[in-house]
């Protein structure tokens, strides 16, 4: 994992050299060999692993099929081309996603971004002050494309705490909100996803403070967080504010329906969406 501060674009390039190379020596190939399945060069195949040359999405998809991948290489290609449409403070959390063994999230006003429809995340984007329709729509390319974290081979342990209100703020209409919570029900897949519902009952939470996530890295290295604002976030791996993080989440964990209840009440709220 690249240290705090480092371009994402960067750093994802790294990790996919260190990728391809790792899959392509899994599989007994040279570069040489490699090139030979590919519509591409070994000095290409070299230059990527070498950091000379940045892979496109052409060239990833030819990789894939050749070391018979499922998107462990393409879902980098985004954050190394910066087509991520996403302000500088927020850049470098898909890649943590990426990396990522373990996510707990807790989202006060809207759906998390990782379980976002479509037409929901573009009513979140609409929202923005001056948005203009062509960022709005890259923006909303890249939250779907954040969300094939969950197609890896490896996907991580996703656990999101989320505040009643949020199930009853209308974003998007009736039909929008109706196939957003289908969704959620959809996803919900435990061990590896998990969504709890904190009730309006618990009152005042230390979640009313704002939105954040905190990931557990499959390398070890350390905890990283996300915290968020009306104006902006930051990404940070300060081992204070990680672990002051997760006692917040515990605390508010404590507080939420357990499973089989939020579902009862994710569906009771659909329900009222007709």
């Amino acid at each position: 994992m690249a240290a705090e501060g480092d371009d994402p674009g960067r750093a994802a390039w790294k990790e996919f050299a260190r990728r391809q190379r790792r899959f392509r020596r899994g599989r007994g190939l040279s570069q040489e060999r490699l090139a030979s399945l590919l519509p591409y060069s070994e000095s290409a195949v070299g230059h990527v692993e070498r950091l000379m040359r940045k892979p496109t999405g052409d060239y990833t998809r030819a990789v894939e099929k050749a070391l018979g991948l499922d998107g462990e290489l393409m879902e980098l290609v985004p954050v190394i081309q910066g087509h991520t449409m996403a302000p500088k403070w927020f850049r470098e959390w898909p890649r943590v996603e990426m990396s990522a063994h373990t996510i707990r999230t807790w989202e006060p006003m809207l759906i998390p971004g990782l379980l976002q429809t479509e037409d929901y995340a573009t009513q979140v984007f609409l929202g923005e002050p001056g948005v203009a329709e062509a960022g709005m729509r890259q923006a909303v390319r890249f939250r779907m494309h954040r969300q094939t974290v969950f197609a890896r081979p490896r996907p991580p342990l996703y656990s999101a705490l989320i505040d009643e209100s949020v199930l009853r703020r209308p974003v998007g209409g009736r039909e929008v909100m109706r196939a957003q919570l289908a969704k959620i029900l959809d996803v919900l897949r435990p061990p590896y996803v998990t969504v709890r519902i904190v009730p309006l009952s618990a009152g005042l939470t230390t979640g009313c403070l704002g939105a954040f996530e905190v990931a557990t890295l499959l390398d070890g290295g350390a905890d990283h967080a996300y915290l968020e604002s009306a104006e902006e976030g930051r990404v940070t791996n300060r081992a204070e504010t990680v672990q002051a993080l997760i006692v917040r989440w515990e605390i508010l964990s404590s507080v939420a329906y357990p499973l089989d209840r939020s579902r009862e009440t994710i569906h009771e709220v659909m329900a009222g969406y007709v």
